[in-house]
C-alpha cells in the first residue's frame, strides 16, 4: 500500500468516526465557562452520559433519545430535544441556582457528599463566586462568604473566628493535607494568607467541631481550600487551557497579577500556577473614630529615631507587603481506576509590618516601638496522592496522601531610640500521612474509615544584632529548639440512609499525641532541662439529616472536638519574667469540645430559602496559664528575683451559644436578595476560677444582606456588610488592655464600635475568554476597626480586574 493510499484510508476512517460521534458543550449562562459533571440522561432508554474539563459529553448514545435531561447540582435541570441541540449549535446553556442546596460537598467526612444528607452546617465557596468577589487574599475571600468572622492585626494578615473559637482551635486545610502545626498559638494566626485566593477551585467551610474526620485542633471549625487542580481529556489530542489575571485596588495603591497553565492528555496533566501582590500603605475610611487615626510615625534621621508627625493621618504608615505563591501538580492515570499526583507548593511574603505594635507608646507619650516587623512568612508543601476506586474488597474509593510541610516565620523588634534588633526565628518541617478510604455497602449505606500521622520538628533560635556595630549576641529562642512533636490517630464512621428521606451518621476517632522538649540552660538558670508528654484522645459524632417534605431539611449533629497539647502549649517557657517563671506541665493533656446544633432548613417553590443553625459549644478542660508547683515549691528564685511558679494547665471551662441565619430570595426573573446573620455569646472562666467573663474569640453579631443582579453576561451585586459593637464591659480582659487598638468612649475606656459599608461589585463576560470586573467597597468611606483587630480597615476601594481564560 502506497502512503497516499494509506493516508486517505486514514484520513477516512477519523472522518467517519468523527461522523458518527455527536458531542455537546454545556456552559455557564453568565461566565460562559464550560460545567464539567453534568449528568445526560434519557429516562425511558436509560442511556446517559456525563461532561468532562471542557463541558464536553458524547451523545452518540443518547441519539435515539427524543430528548436530553440536563442535571448539575447548583444548576436548573433543563430538557432539550436533539433539534434544539442542533439548532444552538450543539452548546447548552445552565442558569445557576441561587436557591438550591449546593454543590456537592467534600469537606464533611472527605468524600463528595449530597449535602442534603449532611447535619453540619457548611459554607460552600465556589470559582464562580470567588472570581466574582475578587479577594486580595484568602482571608479576604472567606469574609465576604458573610459567615466568618476576620481579625487583622496588621495588613499581611487575617485570622478567621469560627462559633467563638481562632488561631489553634480551628484548622485549616489545603488539598487534603492540614497546615496547622506545632507552634500553631492560642492568638491570633495569620497563616491563612499563604493560601492562594487567585488559585481558587473552591472552599468550604464546617461550622463547628470536626474531630472525628479531621483530629486535633478541629474545635471551631475547620477551613477546607481546594486549589486549581490537572484536568484529564476524554479524548486524543491534547486539553490546553489557562488564565490569566491582573487587578488593581485604590486603599492600599494595591496591584496584581496570576497566571495559570494547564496541559491534559488521557492519562497525564499538568497545571502550573503563580500569583503576586504588593500591597502599599492602606488608606482608612474618613469619616469615623478619630482614634483610629495615624498622627504620627516612626524614622530615624541621622542614625536617630524622631516620631514624625503625619501629614495625612488617614493612611497607615508602615503597613504595606508583598506576596507571592506559585504551584506546580502533575497527574498520571496508569489505569481508569488510579490516578496519581505529585504537588508543590511554595508562599512567602516579603517582610510584614506588625501594625498593632507600631501604634503603642509609653506612659512618656513616646513610641514603644522603631521597628516591629515579620520576616517572610514561607511555607512549602509538596505532597504525593494515590486515588483509587474499586467494584470489590475493603474499599470502593481510597486516598493515601503524603506531604512533607516546612514553615518558617521570625519575629524582629527593636525599641524606639535603642540600637539592638532582637530577631526570634521559627522552622517547622515534618511529614503528614492520611489514609481515607470509603467503602459502599449499598446505595443506602457508606462506611467511612482512616489514618492519620503527623510528626513536626521545630528549630527555634535567638539573637540581638546592634545596628551601629553589626555584633550579635544569642538571645533565649521563642520555643526549645529542637523539640519534636508527633500525633497519630484512627478513625471509622458511617452514613445510612435509613429511610428515602432520613440520613443517620456517625462515627469515632482515636488520638495519640506525644512531644519532647530540651531546654537550653546555658543562658540563663531554668529549672528544667527537658520533658516529655504523652496523651490520648477519644472523640465522635452522630448526626441525622431529615428531610420530610419537598424543600425542607431538618438536622441534628451532636460532635466533639479535641486539641492536643503543642510546643507552643509547654514549649513557650520565654514569656517568663522576673516576678513569674512558666514551666511545663507533664500532665497536660488535650481539651475537649462537646458541641450540639440543630439546623432547619425550608425552600419555597425556589422562591425562597431560609436556613438556621443553633449551637452550643462547651470547652472543657481548657489549657490556660495558672499558678504551678516545682519540686514542691510555688516559686523559685528567676534571674535574681522570687518568682512565682505558673505553667499551662488543663484548669478553665468556656461556652459558647450562637445562631446562624441565611435567607436567599428569587423577587423577580433576573434580580435575587440574600442575608447573613451570625449571632454568638461566649465566656470562659476568670484567672481566678470564680466567674466569667466574655470569650476572647467570640466577636460581635456580624452579618451582609444585598441584591443581586444576573442577565446573560452580566452580574452585578449591592450589598451591606455590618457588625455589631462592644461596650468596655463587653470586652475581654485581655482587649481591655489594648488601649492602643480601640476607640474611647466618653469616660475614655477602650470600646469596639458598631459599623456597616455599602458595597457594589459587577462583573461582564466581554468575550467567552475575558471577564471585566470592577466594584466599589466602603463606598461612604468609613472609618472602622474590625473587632479585636489591630489595624483600621480599608476606606473607600475603587477595586478593577481583568481576566482571561482559555
Amino acid at each position: 500500500m502506497s502512503f497516499r493510499t494509506f493516508a486517505i484510508a486514514w484520513l477516512a476512517a477519523v472522518g467517519a468516526a468523527t461522523a458518527h460521534a455527536q458531542f455537546v458543550q454545556v456552559f455557564d449562562q453568565v461566565t460562559l465557562w464550560p460545567i464539567e459533571g453534568v449528568a445526560l440522561s434519557h429516562a425511558a432508554s436509560g442511556a446517559n452520559a456525563i461532561t468532562d474539563a471542557r463541558g464536553r459529553a458524547d451523545i452518540t448514545a443518547l441519539a435515539a433519545a427524543d430528548s436530553i435531561t440536563f442535571r448539575r447540582l447548583g444548576y436548573r435541570a433543563i430538557v432539550r430535544s436533539l433539534a434544539e441541540i442542533k439548532a444552538a449549535d450543539h452548546r447548552v446553556g445552565l442558569e445557576a441556582i441561587p436557591l438550591s442546596l449546593g454543590e456537592f460537598v467534600v469537606s464533611a467526612n472527605r468524600w463528595e457528599q449530597d449535602p442534603a444528607r449532611v447535619p453540619d452546617q457548611i459554607t460552600v465557596i465556589s470559582k464562580r463566586d470567588a472570581v466574582f468577589a475578587n479577594p486580595g487574599t484568602a482571608a479576604d475571600l472567606l469574609q465576604q462568604s458573610g459567615e466568618v468572622f476576620v481579625q487583622r492585626s496588621q495588613l499581611g494578615g487575617g485570622s478567621p473566628m469560627l462559633r467563638g473559637f481562632g488561631a489553634n482551635r480551628v484548622l485549616i486545610v489545603v488539598d487534603g493535607v492540614r497546615m496547622n502545626n506545632a507552634i500553631y498559638r492560642a492568638g491570633n494566626l495569620q497563616n491563612v494568607i499563604s493560601v492562594d485566593a487567585q488559585a481558587l477551585e473552591r472552599a468550604e467551610v464546617v461550622h463547628g467541631p470536626g474531630a472525628m474526620t479531621y483530629g486535633s485542633d478541629a474545635i471551631g471549625g475547620i477551613m477546607d481550600f481546594h486549589l486549581l487542580r490537572p484536568r484529564f481529556n476524554s479524548e486524543d489530542d491534547l486539553y490546553v487551557s489557562g488564565g490569566a489575571a491582573a487587578r488593581y485596588g485604590t486603599a492600599a495603591n494595591e496591584y496584581g497579577g496570576h497566571v495559570h497553565l494547564g496541559l491534559g492528555l488521557r492519562k497525564v496533566a499538568v497545571l502550573g500556577s503563580a500569583s503576586f501582590t504588593r500591597f502599599g500603605d492602606l488608606r482608612m475610611g474618613s469619616n469615623g473614630p478619630k482614634d483610629y487615626q495615624r498622627p504620627w510615625y516612626v524614622q530615624a534621621y541621622n542614625g536617630v529615631d524622631s516620631m514624625v508627625m503625619n501629614i495625612d493621618p488617614d493612611l497607615q504608615v508602615g503597613s504595606g507587603y508583598d506576596n507571592i505563591n506559585l504551584m506546580g501538580k502533575l497527574a498520571y492515570k496508569p489505569v481508569e481506576q488510579l490516578e496519581l499526583g505529585f504537588n508543590y507548593y511554595f508562599s512567602t511574603t516579603s517582610d510584614v509590618p506588625r501594625y498593632d505594635r507600631l501604634i503603642e507608646v509609653r506612659p512618656n507619650g513616646l513610641p514603644r516601638s522603631a521597628e516591629w516587623y515579620y520576616g517572610p512568612q514561607e511555607w512549602r508543601m509538596a505532597s504525593f496522592t494515590a486515588k483509587h476506586s474499586a467494584e470489590r474488597g475493603p474499599w470502593s474509593k481510597a486516598r493515601l496522601t503524603a506531604a512533607w510541610q516546612d514553615y518558617g516565620e521570625s519575629r524582629n523588634d527593636r525599641n524606639f531610640r535603642n540600637v539592638n534588633l532582637r530577631t526570634q526565628t521559627e522552622r517547622v518541617s515534618g511529614l503528614w500521612l492520611n489514609l481515607d478510604m470509603e467503602k459502599e455497602l449499598s446505595t443506602r449505606t457508606q462506611v467511612l474509615y482512616g489514618a492519620e500521622y503527623v510528626t513536626n520538628a521545630v528549630e527555634s533560635k535567638g539573637k540581638r544584632v546592634n545596628q551601629t556595630t553589626g555584633a550579635e549576641t544569642i538571645i533565649n529562642s521563642r520555643y526549645p529548639d529542637g523539640s519534636e512533636w508527633s500525633t497519630a490517630s484512627v478513625y471509622a464512621g458511617a452514613m445510612h440512609d435509613a429511610t428515602e428521606r432520613l440520613t443517620i451518621s456517625a462515627g469515632a476517632r482515636y488520638n495519640w499525641s506525644g512531644l519532647e522538649a530540651r531546654f537550653d540552660t546555658s543562658l540563663f538558670a531554668y529549672p528544667v532541662k527537658s520533658t516529655t508528654l504523652s496523651n490520648s484522645a477519644l472523640t465522635g459524632n452522630a448526626g441525622l439529616a431529615w428531610r420530610p417534605g419537598t424543600g425542607w431539611k431538618l438536622s441534628l449533629d451532636l460532635s466533639t472536638g479535641f486539641r492536643a497539647p503543642n510546643i507552643d502549649d509547654i514549649g513557650k517557657v520565654f514569656d517568663s519574667e522576673p516576678g513569674a517563671v512558666i514551666v511545663p506541665n507533664p500532665q497536660l493533656k488535650p481539651e475537649y469540645a462537646y458541641s450540639v446544633e440543630a439546623g432547619v432548613e425550608k425552600t419555597f417553590k425556589e422562591k425562597v430559602r431560609v436556613r438556621v443553625n443553633a449551637y452550643h459549644v462547651l470547652l472543657d478542660d481548657a489549657m490556660v496559664r495558672r499558678p504551678f508547683t516545682i519540686n514542691g515549691a510555688d516559686s523559685i528564685e528567676y534571674e535574681g528575683d522570687p518568682s512565682r511558679v505558673d505553667a499551662i494547665q488543663n484548669a478553665a471551662q468556656a461556652r459558647v451559644v450562637g445562631f446562624t441565619l441565611g435567607v436567599d430570595a428569587k423577587l423577580f426573573k433576573y434580580t435575587s436578595a440574600f442575608v447573613r446573620y451570625n449571632w454568638q455569646d461566649g465566656v470562659e472562666q476568670d484567672d481566678a476560677n470564680t466567674s466569667d467573663v466574655p470569650l476572647r474569640h467570640a466577636p460581635p453579631t456580624f452579618g451582609q444582606a444585598g441584591l443581586t443582579f444576573e442577565r446573560k453576561k452580566l452580574r452585578v451585586q449591592a450589598f451591606a456588610q455590618f457588625s455589631g459593637g462592644f461596650g468596655f464591659d463587653d470586652l475581654p480582659p485581655s482587649e481591655q488592655a489594648k488601649l492602643p487598638i480601640y476607640a474611647l468612649d466618653a469616660q475614655g475606656k477602650p470600646h469596639a464600635p458598631a459599623w456597616h459599608t455599602l458595597n457594589v461589585r459587577g462583573s461582564y463576560q466581554i468575550t467567552k475568554a475575558l471577564l471585566a470586573t470592577l466594584g466599589v467597597e466602603n463606598i461612604t468611606d468609613q472609618r472602622y476597626r474590625p473587632y479585636s483587630s489591630g489595624i483600621t480597615a480599608p476606606g473607600r476601594n475603587v477595586m478593577v480586574a481583568l481576566r482571561a481564560s482559555f
